[in-house]
């Protein structure tokens, strides 16, 4: 966040740090979160973002949650959401949990448990209920999966627990919408802390560096780039000249030897070294990326569509599926080896054996078939 811009994004899921926009010394604000029907943010990318110098405010969903989780690590935590989690109150996932539209409207269609626990507690606050009957409401409604816990169920739960309940609520909801919805406070509470912090210089928090295989993976299967074709995924840009490019073999060499290559034939040392390339380091991606043509970057976003077209046409088609026997033909005539050359071919071009070439390039296959057919 510089000079008190603010970008408002979607709920946050994993692999949205790796956002090449969020640079060091920015500061991101996690609120909600996808964690049903998509993976959920990791804590290693939080973490990963702190450790390069990127400020991590949290607070009222799963934005609270990790936060209280990685206080020590240095993530901001804010609001009384955050601060029940950090002090042992709360401890499940299911109090800010929400369900949404279909549709792409980002309200929630139900109530948080936080925020039944909010309104019964004014509710008794002020005499409408007493104890009995709170505590009565509040743990018929945590029994209620999260998707089915309707502004409607709240009422029909407090009238049958506590008949004045339901038309206290509703008063109270007439007055305003947005009554005891701590989620939305807390939110608020925490847009106003980075915007107050937006000129406070930030430091990466020592200690914090991650360079496991499986974190790696992770940052190069999110790394994009703008491009005249849309923002195209790295690694799929990389891939296409692994295995396209007549010439990426010397591409390849060239990038052993930045790294200080041993004095091997290629061949040996291809088979040798595997370094942990990291497509999120724009320099790393401009020399692996040495040869590539705007028709390439064409190529990778038409073949793209032509699997979510078929993906949608087609539910039992996605690139994975494609038979290997397939991938082989496609890699023998494009690198012109046969099938008996391919094993020393893939580790030439950084692919760790034909194994790994087959995976790499089914991505390719069925835009390449339509292609060849089209020139016939």
């Amino acid at each position: 966040m510089k000079d008190r811009a603010l970008r408002v994004l979607p709920p946050i899921r994993h692999g949205d740090l790796f956002d090449p926009q969020i640079a060091d010394g920015d500061t991101v604000v996690i609120i909600d979160g996808v964690y049903h029907h998509s993976p959920a943010i990791r804590h290693k990318e939080i973490i990963w973002a702190l450790g390069r110098g990127v400020r991590v405010i949290g607070a009222a969903s799963i934005g609270a949650l990790r936060a209280a989780e990685l206080h020590e690590c240095g993530m901001l935590g804010i609001g009384s959401v955050w601060h029940s989690y950090a002090n042992g109150l709360l401890d499940g996932d299911d109090e800010v949990a929400v369900a949404q539209s279909t549709e792409g409207d980002r309200h929630a269609c139900t109530w948080p448990l936080v925020r039944v626990r909010q309104v019964v507690g004014a509710a008794l606050t002020k005499g409408v209920v007493d104890a009995n009957e709170a505590e009565r409401i509040v743990t018929a409604l945590a029994d209620v999966y999260y998707a089915h816990r309707s502004v409607d169920a709240v009422r029909l739960i407090g009238r049958r627990e506590a008949p004045a309940f339901a038309e206290w609520l509703a008063n109270e909801l007439d007055a305003n919408p947005h009554f005891g919805d701590v989620k939305r406070t807390d939110a608020l509470d925490a847009v106003g802390l980075a915007l107050e912090m937006a000129k406070t210089p930030t430091e990466p928090v020592e200690g914090l560096t991650w360079a496991t295989r499986c974190f790696r993976q992770w940052a190069n299967a999110h790394a994009a780039q703008d491009t005249e074709h849309g923002r195209l995924p790295t690694v799929q840009r990389v891939t296409y000249q692994q295995v396209f490019d007549p010439d990426f073999k010397d591409v390849w060499w060239k990038y052993l030897i930045s790294l200080g290559a041993p004095d091997l034939p290629p061949a040996v040392a291809c088979a040798v070294l595997h370094p942990r390339t990291d497509l999120t380091d724009q320099d790393t991606a401009a020399r692996l990326l040495a040869g590539e043509t705007v028709c390439d970057r064409a190529d990778v976003a038409r073949y793209a569509a032509i699997n979510a077209e078929a993906g949608r046409t087609n539910r039992g088609f996605f690139p994975e599926a494609i038979k290997e026997s397939v991938v082989r033909d496609m890699l023998a005539a494009v690198w012109g080896t046969g099938h008996a050359g391919l094993e020393e071919e893939a580790w030439l071009r950084g692919l760790q054996g034909s194994r790994e070439a087959v995976d790499a390039a089914r991505p390719f296959v069925l835009g390449f078939l339509r292609d060849q057919e089209a020139v016939r």
